[in-house]
């Protein structure tokens, strides 16, 4: 009797111990969760919430015991309810990574979250884990640092770009002087002052705009704009430099055919400007650069065709990433930042136009420009 009751106790006491780590555990994992800074909700395979931390007060508006038992698409906004247990289906099986979506909070504001998923077996089970932060802060401060910088820029710009103009348009001055004005050292002195500036700008322009940041969201002006004669005068511009390279460069188009495209002005000049300026510099002496501009029933195609070095094949897929340049280029010394192409390519692509190269080693490249004529506004 004395035996069985030992046992019993003993039996008691190893059952209370163990509901007493359970507990003990639970406690602990409760006071893990609530440590975590951001809010946490953990979700069963059937779309309800299992557990949430004490940080989904301050982010979301419910206090954990509110939140655990109901759907998560409580904390989606209601346009997007509707798909989102066709889009959760699984998530519990795949860690998702780090993504931003939008969530929603209990008053009814719709705010960008920061969302990271994890997938956690528990027994024959598996639970999603999100840790949710809230950006709408980190983005605000994002936007003014992006106004700032743009602020910043313009007044570097208009600081180095405006001597560096007048420093080119005195040099063409002196070019144009008498030839007996300046002694032939004189005019190779000069010569040296109007290149060197000429790159140094081209240069600004390109860091500029490396620096303005992302090339895929560029901002337009829209306007008509006339192709053919922006491509006049971007051909007029590079004339002088083509024949000191003794490059011929001519520019066609049939105006009677040809309608305005709804585009940037300044952004498609850039684009111009760029592909025949490749052209030029890369096309030797005795060769020909040739632009057109032609009409398709919706679209004005632009074509730059050069004579020159070609590029090689495995090279021509990446001439527009940004800061690529060519082994030739390297090996040449050709002056160059690696930014024309990229910029060409970010600047057609806000136009909702495509840009295509080909090209064959010793015999040339061709670049060729799509415009649809009215892009869709975005």
């Amino acid at each position: 009797m004395s035996g069985r009751e030992g046992r019993d106790d003993e039996g008691v006491g190893v059952r209370a111990s163990g509901a007493e780590t359970a507990a003990a555990n639970n406690e602990m994992l409760r006071a893990t969760l609530d440590a975590v800074p951001d809010a946490v909700i953990v979700v069963g395979e059937d779309g309800f919430i299992a557990a949430a931390n004490t940080q989904v007060e301050p982010v979301f508006g419910w206090r954990p015991e509110e939140l655990e038992g109901q759907r998560i698409e409580v904390l989606v906004p209601p346009r997007l309810r509707a798909t989102h247990p066709q889009r959760r289906h699984g998530y519990s099986h795949r860690p998702m990574g780090l993504l931003q979506l939008p969530a929603y909070r209990r008053d009814g504001v719709e705010f960008p979250a920061e969302i990271s998923l994890a997938s956690v077996p528990l027994g024959e089970r598996r639970l999603a884990v999100a840790t949710v932060r809230d950006i709408t802060e980190r983005l605000r401060l994002e936007a003014e640092a992006d106004r700032l910088r743009d602020e910043l820029l313009a007044t570097v710009t208009h600081e180095l770009r405006t001597p560096l103009t007048s420093i080119i348009g005195y040099a063409e001055l002196l070019d144009e002087l008498e030839q007996d004005t300046l002694t032939p050292l004189g005019r190779d002195m000069l010569e040296k002052i109007r290149s060197n500036a000429d790159r140094e700008l081209r240069l600004v322009t390109d860091l500029l705009t490396m620096a303005v940041g992302n090339l895929d969201q560029i901002r337009l002006r829209l306007q008509d704009v006339d192709v053919l004669a922006l491509a006049g005068e971007v051909v007029t511009e590079r004339r002088r430099e083509a024949r000191r390279k003794g490059v011929a460069l001519h520019v066609r188009g049939d105006a009677e055919t040809l309608t305005p495209v709804r585009g940037d002005r300044h952004r498609l000049t850039q684009v111009m400007d760029n592909l025949v300026g490749n052209a030029v510099k890369f096309t030797p002496a005795g060769g020909r650069v040739d632009v057109t501009v032609s009409a398709l029933a919706d679209s004005i195609v632009i074509t730059v065709a050069d004579t020159g070095a070609g590029i090689e094949l495995q090279e021509q897929k990446k001439v527009f990433e940004r800061l690529y340049r060519s082994r030739s280029a390297t090996a040449d010394q050709v002056p160059g930042t690696g930014l024309g192409l990229a910029l060409v390519d970010g600047i057609v692509d806000a136009h909702r136009g495509s840009v295509a190269l080909t090209s064959t080693p010793g015999e040339g490249t061709t670049v060729t420009v799509q415009l649809p004529l009215r892009p869709p506004e975005d």
